[in-house]
């Protein structure tokens, strides 16, 4: 996955089915527990923002981009040092990228989960509070470990 190209489709110089194509395949599952996503980096820093995050569920809604790669780009989200976001002045919009980062102790990628997570960007329905996940009730053990592994520009 290129940092470069989401950028791109949040500024509408790409397409959802470009996205589509270049998140396919960067995640792959080393073990039954770890994930591994292969991100190259971009050069400059960009600010994300809820209409971004819409326009991500969107895509997603109009079916030119498949609901499980919001993990992956919820992930590269999150472990970006180029992508920013004010998750203290919205704390919805980090909440929803967090919930696409790890979709087995939040909310599956689901048609009506992505719906969900629109309405809550575009603050039509209020985001729920959450409660400790169910997994963590007896232990605190990791259920699951997602990793970045960087790649260089290949061009």
């Amino acid at each position: 996955m290129r940092e470069q190209i989401l950028r791109q489709f949040f500024e509408g110089k790409t397409s959802a089915v470009e996205l589509a194509r270049d998140v396919s395949g960067s995640t792959r599952q080393s073990t039954p527990t770890v994930s591994i996503t292969s991100v190259e980096d971009m050069d400059e820093d960009f600010q994300v923002t809820a209409d971004m995050g819409v326009k991500l569920c969107d895509a997603v809604l109009a079916g030119d981009l498949p609901a499980e790669s919001l993990r992956t780009i919820g992930f590269a989200l999150e472990a970006s040092d180029r992508f920013h976001w004010d998750g203290d002045k919205d704390e919805v919009l980090a909440s929803v990228i967090a919930d696409w980062s790890c979709p087995e102790i939040n909310y599956t990628l689901t048609i009506e989960n992505v719906a969900r997570f629109r309405a809550w960007l575009r603050r039509i329905e209020p985001y729920p509070s959450k409660g400790k996940p169910p997994n963590t009730r007896r232990s605190e053990r990791v259920i699951s470990m997602h990793e970045k592994k960087r790649i260089r520009e290949t061009l």
